[in-house]
């Protein structure tokens, strides 16, 4: 079964926050992980509720996601 790692990663947040500077090799990624880091900027949304949106759409589509999982967190169980 392929899996995505742990939300509770601090990487999830480092991301939606942009402190994690990382060009997904998946566009669909690149372009929500843009737009939530410009959401939480303009106080539309907070971290959390893009680390839960991230989270879930990496869940949804876990197999797609995978060549980007690996480079960010490196491994998980």
């Amino acid at each position: 079964m392929v899996t995505i790692p742990a939300k509770s990663r601090p990487e999830w947040s480092q991301i939606v926050t942009g402190r994690l500077a990382y060009t997904f090799k998946n566009y669909v990624l690149q372009m929500r992980t843009h737009q939530m880091q410009k959401d939480i900027a303009d106080k539309k949304i907070n971290a959390q509720q893009a680390v839960d949106a991230l989270y879930d759409l990496c869940s949804k589509y876990a197999l797609a996601v995978q060549p980007d999982m690996k480079e960010i967190f490196k491994q998980w169980k």
